[in-house]
């Protein structure tokens, strides 16, 4: 039976390349999201390390970082999505950037690995291309919980409306997003863009960014949580914060009743030819 309402935390942090130092922050805001009572916690886009090495650092289920946040999950009795960190590929360069989903057991129930690749050159120049070390996932997850359906995708993946109708039309109440997202794009999309999903599919957005400048990029920071009305209900300022919001499935049942836009979907006139045009 899913829990009718809940407290969800965002955790906000700047990472740094310190693999330790990063994870003694992670706990110590678990811990403090769990103490104020959160059931369901949730983490950024590379939660774990930030480098600027052409080795980046990858772990399988035996990582330090899978390993500490199973435990705290089972410890603490909380759910924890991890964000997302790089998942190993044995016998290859590149790794998955990785979403682990973990039970209050400690349980890992659902993994979901990014789809869309940030490859871009950016309006002053500077390319991106995140395929040279990130190997694209196939499988979009949808994971049913006592704390509702909960879809799963990754910053960049935001942009392609697709991937949140498939996980809408597949049940998805609560879609989590972690990000890296850039201050440039950030300060005119990340809003419009995670209302837009949410509004759309008629789901909650929760969304946890990196903020301040890292190794890589600086982000743009502004975590929330859009519900299906699409009002910002809970957004973080420029700092580390831990950052609450209630979910409410009574306040999701009411939208969903006022607007059925999954049930007018036309989806036969929206197939493509087999030219893809």
């Amino acid at each position: 039976m899913v829990i009718n309402k809940y407290q969800v935390a965002l955790i906000q942090i700047n990472t740094s390349d310190q693999l330790a130092e990063n994870l003694k922050i992670i706990e110590s805001k678990i811990r403090y999201a769990a103490l104020q009572g959160a059931k369901l916690i949730t983490m950024p886009e590379v939660v774990n390390l930030i480098s600027d090495s052409t080795e980046p650092y990858a772990e399988d289920e035996t990582g330090t970082t899978y390993q500490l946040i199973s435990s705290l999950a089972k410890e603490l009795g909380v759910f924890i999505h991890g964000g997302s960190w790089s998942e190993l590929i044995l016998n290859s360069k590149k790794h998955f950037n990785t979403s682990f989903l973990f039970d209050d057991q400690g349980v890992c129930i659902g993994k979901y690995r990014k789809i869309h690749t940030f490859d871009i050159v950016d309006p002053l120049g500077k390319t991106y291309r995140e395929s040279d070390s990130v190997e694209s996932g196939n499988e979009i997850a949808v994971i049913d919980t006592k704390l509702g359906k909960l879809g799963m995708a990754i910053c960049y993946d935001l942009r392609f409306p697709e991937l949140y109708r498939l996980m809408a039309l597949q049940g998805a109440d609560l879609i989590l997003n972690p990000a890296n997202f850039t201050m440039m794009t950030g300060k005119d999309h990340w809003e419009p863009l995670l209302k837009a999903r949410a509004i759309e599919n008629g789901v909650y957005m929760v969304a946890a960014n990196q903020f301040g400048q890292n190794k890589r990029m600086l982000a743009y920071g502004n975590s929330m949580v859009i519900n299906p009305w699409g009002q910002v209900i809970a957004r973080a300022d420029d700092q580390p914060e831990v950052l609450f919001a209630t979910i409410d499935f009574d306040f999701l049942k009411a939208v969903r009743a006022r607007m059925q836009t999954l049930e007018n979907r036309r989806h036969l006139v929206y197939r493509l030819d087999e030219t893809g045009k």
